[in-house]
């Protein structure tokens, strides 16, 4: 008993990041998540409960994983009462190969957590914040679904806002009513996912599916057989976390993978599973990523049979419209070298991949590898030294290693890192990261970057098409997407589920009076999912109709009409697929775990209630709008029966809810499938849509957005506690979690000692940070915090705050009042700068300098 606490907080950091948490994958019994020492000895107990069952189920929400799991219910022989208890992995699951981590149980806990909404609530009190009482009445959700859809008849479509991803239901009611939707998804992934769309998923494809992250986005890599991995801020301490992510970079690791991480900070990712680490300049990372380029093309080093077989590389540009040239049946055209004409790229014999300019119908073109040496020629490993801080003998060492272990070398990346979507230059840098893995070769191959393929869940549309054409979007949306025609054309015409701009509806909101109505679709799409919440804060004053479905009443419930109760995700049926692993066609299902316990209603319910209301014909079957004749929503069930596995979903769940076909991956077939040209896909290098907005169609060096002046020196990262989902309650909320945080000092702001030593500075001052007001203008909050020290800060430029914290909603017992809100700090964009330096529109989210001040 004595040991149970001599193990110190560096030493508990370190096991919780590089282990996942330390409780990852322990199924101790438990009422609800308990304080206990980590690492000592510990008595076993009586187990409390009996167990009685296990329910399979998919972990939607605690990251991206998905982890498949079992949750195992058990019955108190006190008192007869039923309950989930804990978690049971699932070994067969790709994703996580049996393994969970803390938010997983989080999950279970929060089912009892007693803060949870069990009723509707409708405000009496007109004057908003949370530090008013809004004078809550309680109503019978059904009672306050209809006043709700009563009072959203009154508004024009383009006077709506839907706050929410693009989930199937979601889709069809803001296309049905021509309403905007948008979404925190923006900030996550959306450099990521645009830039995917726009050199290789080619929207829609034939494996588009309905999935929380949209399938057009790229996230899944063969971790465990890859030789060579470059992390560009991959390594952030959120993923201490994700068990489903953990498994695979250790299996990496065993298999004798090198990994090279560039990050201002050092974490516990770095110490577990770096080779080589480089504490880059914020904001840099693009210098290096074109310096790597310029290195593999001067030594001839690229995949010339991948770049020429599967790439543009060959495809002919004319120098003067920068346009990719075509023939009339719109395939590209190519410069044989043998017949010496331009010839369709595939049936070219001897294609060019150097030279030019050529005489091509009129045209004087070029080779896209030409184009790319051209641009990427200044771009040295000495020119991007001197921006990054990263040695130039390093950078061109890497660069050579990275191209020699290709295909089996890769760059990944696809959510809250450098490349995305944290500074004005980060659509530019995933765009380098994808010519790097096009130049090795990786793209599509195991060992690398891995496809969704042979598997689709389909969407509402799909099985039940609207009988008449949707009305037209709104012109002048409330997130100015009109004014990015880059992304705007993806969301319009080919995906509807693609990321909305967050990083501006704040801005809209508070600067038009474009929308009269936002509906937030939460527990992701609130507040604290929006930087600079106090725009929207600001705006709910003049907003006539906000309303809330949530798990809980949180922060933005203070600033709403209506909150209505949702269910837990574990009290929802579930069907998923492997998209953060696919290198098997693979199905996983979900079954509830137990009835919602209080007046909650399904989102899938209730965008069909009003559905039904504003747009009748998109909701029945033969668009007579008789409730009797609503469009079916089995997605589920059409998935298992096209894919031959089962009769319906209810047949799949009896069968143990899980399918994989392990075939071995085909190499570079689902390129040819999904690609961009015709006959066969092919990987887009040179994407001339940025062209067209006078922006390059290749990535070319540009600073960030944000520039350092006066006090305001320190570059702001951002990262989550390991055991933190967004701001989600379900996880902020809970006692343990939060002592956790404690302990690990992740509710304070992390500094390099010696640069606090400067200031006059020392661990635990009281601090305050702020932004610049020429960047910051309107309605600037300065955030206050406790300052720690720690050497993990391996820059001194540079201070870390941590997601999620900040919630002031009183009825939130554990997650009240602690901690600072890290988006306050980060302004929300005016389209017109943001055009300037991104067509893809993004947030920027880490593209600011702070002062940091002591507390007299």
């Amino acid at each position: 008993m004595e040991n149970k606490n001599n193990v110190s907080r560096r030493r508990f950091l370190q096991y919780a990041g590089a282990a996942g948490a330390a409780l990852a994958g322990s199924a101790f019994p438990f009422r609800n998540l308990t304080p206990a020492w980590a690492f000592g000895e510990h008595p076993q107990e009586q187990l409390p409960y009996r167990i009685t069952k296990k329910i399979p189920q998919v972990c939607a929400r605690a990251c991206e994983a998905d982890c498949a799991y079992n949750i195992v219910v058990g019955v108190d022989p006190a008192t007869g009462v039923e309950r989930a208890i804990t978690i049971e992995g699932r070994p067969e699951d790709p994703v996580s190969n049996g393994k969970f981590c803390i938010k997983g149980m989080g999950f279970v806990d929060s089912l009892y957590d007693p803060d949870r909404l069990m009723v509707s609530l409708k405000r009496t009190n007109k004057t908003k914040g949370t530090d008013s009482d809004p004078g809550w009445v309680t109503m019978k959700t059904d009672d306050a679904v209809k006043e709700i859809i009563d009072a959203m008849k009154r508004y024009k479509p383009e006077e709506i806002l839907m706050a929410s991803p693009g989930d199937p239901y979601t889709n069809r009611l803001c296309q049905s009513i021509g309403c905007t939707r948008s979404d925190q998804r923006t900030e996550c992934f959306g450099t990521h996912y645009y830039i995917n769309c726009l050199t290789l998923t080619n929207p829609p494809n034939k494996f588009y599916s309905s999935c929380y992250t949209p399938s057009h986005h790229v996230c899944g890599y063969d971790y465990d057989n890859s030789k060579y991995q470059v992390w560009f801020g991959f390594d952030s301490f959120s993923k201490c976390g994700k068990a489903g992510m953990l498994n695979h970079w250790a299996a990496g690791k065993r298999n004798g993978c090198k990994i090279v991480m560039f990050n201002p900070v050092r974490t516990p990712m770095t110490d577990g599973f770096s080779s080589e680490y480089h504490p880059i300049k914020p904001g840099t990372d693009l210098a290096v990523a074109l310096a790597m380029i310029n290195v593999i093309l001067k030594a001839g080093k690229y995949n010339a049979p991948f770049v020429d077989k599967y790439s543009d590389g060959a495809a002919l540009v004319d120098v003067k419209t920068q346009m990719v040239l075509k023939a009339d049946d719109g395939r590209m055209l190519a410069w044989c070298t043998r017949h010496g004409k331009a010839e369709p790229i595939d049936e070219c014999h001897a294609p060019a991949l150097k030279g030019g300019p050529f005489k091509a119908g009129g045209a004087s073109a070029k080779p896209v590898m030409q184009l790319l040496a051209e641009t990427t020629k200044t771009y040295t490993p000495e020119w991007a030294s001197k921006i990054s801080e990263v040695p130039a003998a390093a950078i061109r060492k890497i660069a050579l290693e990275f191209a020699a272990a290709g295909p089996y070398g890769m760059i990944p990346t696809y959510k809250r890192d450098a490349a995305g979507p944290n500074y004005a230059n980060s659509w530019r840098l995933r765009h380098a990261i994808n010519i790097l893995n096009t130049l090795v070769g990786s793209i599509d191959h195991e060992g690398g970057v891995l496809l969704l393929h042979d598997v689709k869940i389909p969407w509402i549309d799909e099985i039940s098409p609207p009988v008449v054409p949707y009305p037209e979007q709104p012109k002048e949306p409330v997130d100015f997407r009109n004014e990015f025609p880059v992304t705007d054309t993806i969301y319009r015409k080919k995906d509807f589920s693609a990321p909305g701009h967050y990083g501006m509806v704040g801005w809209g909101l508070y600067k038009t009076n474009r929308a009269k109505v936002a509906f937030f679709r939460n527990p992701h799409r609130g507040l604290f999912a929006m930087i600079q919440s106090q725009m929207m804060e600001k705006a709910a004053d003049k907003l006539e109709l906000v309303v809330d479905w949530n798990l809980y009443l949180d922060d933005l419930g203070y600033f709403c009409d209506y909150v209505i109760p949702a269910p837990h995700q574990f009290e929802e049926a579930k069907m998923d697929l492997r998209l953060y692993y696919p290198k098997y066609p693979c199905l996983v299902g979900g079954s509830p775990v137990q009835k919602s316990p209080g007046d909650q209603i399904g989102w899938g319910g209730f965008a069909m209630k009003i559905g039904l209301a504003l747009a009748p014909k998109y909701w029945t079957t033969d668009g007579s709008g008789n409730p009797d004749k609503k469009i079916p929503t089995n997605l589920g069930d059409v998935a298992v029966k096209k894919a031959g596995i089962a009769e319906n979903a209810a047949d799949f769940m009896k069968k143990g809810g899980f399918w994989i076909d392990k075939k071995p991956y085909p190499n570079y077939k689902n390129i040819e499938q999904i690609g961009y040209g015709k006959p066969n896909g092919r990987v887009r290098m040179y994407v001339d849509e940025f062209a067209e907005v006078k922006h390059s169609p290749l990535p070319v060096w540009a600073p960030r957005w944000h520039e350092t002046t006066g006090d305001f020196k320190f570059s702001l990262l951002i990262t989550r506690a390991p055991w933190y989902m967004h701001a989600d309650p379900n996880f902020i909320n809970n006692p343990v979690l939060k002592e956790i945080t404690i302990r690990n000092h992740m509710d304070t702001v992390w500094m390099n000692p010696e640069a606090a030593a400067k200031l006059g500075l020392k661990e635990g001052d009281k601090v305050v940070l702020a932004n610049d007001p020429n960047y910051m203008k309107d309605l600037p909050r300065p955030q206050k915090a406790t300052l720690h020290l720690t050497s993990r800060m391996t820059r001194k430029d540079c201070v870390l705050l941590f997601h999620g914290i900040g919630h002031r909603a009183k009825n939130l017992k554990v997650a009240a009042n602690f901690g600072y809100r890290d988006g306050d700090l980060i302004p929300q964009k005016d389209p017109a700068i943001a055009k300037k330096h991104d067509p893809t529109g993004m947030g920027w989210v880490e593209d600011v300098f702070v002062s940091v001040k002591k507390i007299s």
